[in-house]
């Protein structure tokens, strides 16, 4: 259940007002990544042969139309999502289920097909200096919002949201993580950074996750992810594409 709709940024639901005064500490960390791919995700291949173990489990995000599947780690995860015919789109929710489907075709829509979401850290966290705006459903604990930081009407940005606290544990991220031994030998996403196509202008949350260092980002030719494991200490690195817009460094 904690999976389900994680990349709710592409729902629709009441704006929030922006919060303009600064914070020195945002109290949110990495959540997750996650990339949007072909039906079934027959990208996932080229993580196998990058040495990485995939989970066997198949989470269906009902009301969304959409699918995925994981790869787990201590801290995090990178999550493989796809829009599923034979999973429900729940009525006003088209709107998301065509967002789905123009991230899946980013070769040829120009859409990113890019997803980070982050969590808070602890009960107390300030408000963000960011315009953002928030959705909850039923399944989620009474009271609490995801807050979703890219536009709702931008069509060019990476997805970017943070998860409320009641749906971030860390302590069953790394039991999960157990679970899985990859053969490339790493254990911890210790960086991102997203590569964007030159003429792309960042939208304010981008620039305000790179000055809290949670993230970075810098011009390119396309929409890659760049995850670096455990501090890069063995000083390699493996380029996925064209099958995933994904660069691993560990």
């Amino acid at each position: 259940m904690s999976r389900a709709l994680l990349h709710g940024v592409l729902v629709s639901v009441a704006l929030a007002s922006p919060v303009s005064s600064a914070v020195s500490d945002p109290g949110i960390e990495l959540d997750h990544v996650w990339i949007m791919v072909s039906p079934g995700a027959p990208e996932r291949s080229a993580l196998e042969r990058a040495g990485f173990q995939i989970s066997k489990d198949v989470n269906h995000h009902q009301g969304t139309g959409t699918s995925s599947i994981t790869v787990e780690f201590e801290n995090t995860y990178l999550e493989l999502v796809w829009p599923d015919p034979k999973v429900p789109v729940s009525p006003g929710m088209e709107r998301a289920a065509e967002k789905s489907h123009q991230r899946q075709l980013w070769r040829t829509s120009g859409w990113c097909p890019i997803g980070v979401g982050f969590r808070h850290t602890t009960s107390s966290s300030e408000a963000l200096p960011l315009p953002i705006w928030r959705w909850t459903a039923d399944w989620m604990p009474k009271g609490s919002v995801m807050e979703m930081l890219t536009p709702r009407d931008d069509t060019r940005s990476p997805a970017l949201f943070i998860e409320p606290l009641a749906l971030s544990d860390t302590g069953e991220q790394a039991a999960r993580a157990k679970l899985y031994l990859h053969p490339i030998g790493v254990h911890r996403i210790t960086a991102t950074q997203l590569i964007s196509p030159k003429t792309y202008q960042p939208i304010a949350a981008l620039t305000y996750m790179q000055k809290q260092h949670l993230l970075s980002i810098k011009p390119g030719d396309e929409w890659i992810v760049e995850l670096t494991f455990d501090e890069g200490k063995r000083e390699k690195s493996k380029d996925l594409r064209p099958d995933l817009p994904l660069v691993i460094r560990y």
